[in-house]
Order: C-alpha cells, then sequence, then structure tokens
C-alpha cells in the first residue's frame, strides 16, 4: 500500500520516529541535543523538538517563528502560526501537522507541543512529543524523554498546517 502522506510530512516524521524509537531521554536538568543545538539548553525543550524534526528533514524555515531554527516557546509559536493563517480545526488534524495542547486550566497558554503522527476522526490524535512523560503518571508538559502519546482532542489548544 502506498503511503499517500505529504512527502515533506513523512521526512519529519521519519525524524520525530527516530529520537523516540531510539528512547531518547533528557540529561540532567534539561540537558538536551535539541536544546544544545538550538542555543536554550537546560529549558523545556517540546517545541525545541519540533524545530529539531523539521530541520533534520530540511524544512526548518516552516517553524521559524523565533529564529531560523524554528521555535522553543509554544505560546510564540502557535502565535506565529494564528498570524499566518495556518491553524486547523483539531478534526481536520493531519500527519505532519504541529499539535499545541493545553493541560491546565489557564486556556490562554499553550504548554506543550508534538507533531501529528495520526487523527483517528473519533477524537484522539496519536503524536510524536518530546519532553514529556510515558506514560500518565509524570508530567506531560515537562517530562523526561521522547515518546509516542495519543490524547483526546480535549487537551488540543491549537494545530498548525505547516506550508508543505
Amino acid at each position: 500500500m502506498a503511503d499517500d502522506r505529504n512527502p515533506n510530512a513523512v521526512k519529519v516524521l521519519a525524524a520525530a520516529k527516530k529520537i523516540v524509537d531510539s528512547n531518547y531521554r533528557e540529561g540532567e536538568n534539561n540537558d538536551t541535543i535539541m536544546g544544545k543545538w538550538f542555543g536554550l539548553n537546560h529549558q523545556p525543550w517540546c517545541a525545541m523538538f519540533v524545530s529539531w524534526c523539521f530541520k533534520e528533514a530540511g524544512l526548518s524555515n516552516l517553524v521559524a517563528a523565533q529564529s531560523p531554527k524554528g521555535f522553543a516557546s509554544c505560546n510564540a509559536g502557535v502565535k506565529w502560526f494564528a498570524k499566518n493563517g495556518q491553524l486547523v480545526p483539531v478534526g481536520q488534524a493531519q500527519p505532519g501537522d504541529i499539535v499545541f495542547f493545553n493541560f491546565d486550566a489557564d486556556a490562554t497558554t499553550a504548554e506543550h507541543v508534538g507533531i501529528v503522527y495520526a487523527n483517528d476522526g473519533k477524537g484522539k490524535l496519536t503524536t510524536f512529543e518530546g519532553n514529556t512523560s510515558g506514560d500518565v503518571k509524570g508530567s506531560q508538559a515537562n517530562g523526561d524523554g521522547a515518546f509516542k502519546k495519543t490524547r483526546p482532542y480535549s487537551l488540543v489548544m491549537a494545530v498548525a498546517r505547516p506550508k508543505w
């Protein structure tokens, strides 16, 4: 069966899968390859994970919200995509889209971000995420590794579609 996903999305997802499949874990105090590369090591790194995956696919320009490398702040990312008219309804999320999450009562801030792997069309997204926990017990917005996750639409603040 042929892969009918966007070829650039396939490249981004392959980069994300490579990190997740390697069982990537941060070092002490958010020490990561993504933070070192971005120039903001020892910081929350979910957005830098997304930016890294686009860099690995040769597509940093598609996520250049804060710098040519991409974005390190979820809020800066979601604002940039909104300003550029790239937000889509969560039900229309496609593989390669960028998904911003809100886990607390303050619905005005994006606390976490990942890359859509699949949308079941029934209320759940499967994603690749960095700086999250492998289970539901740990911090979802500031965990210790890169994982494939399944999350309900209710946690989604915004979905951004790169200008492939």
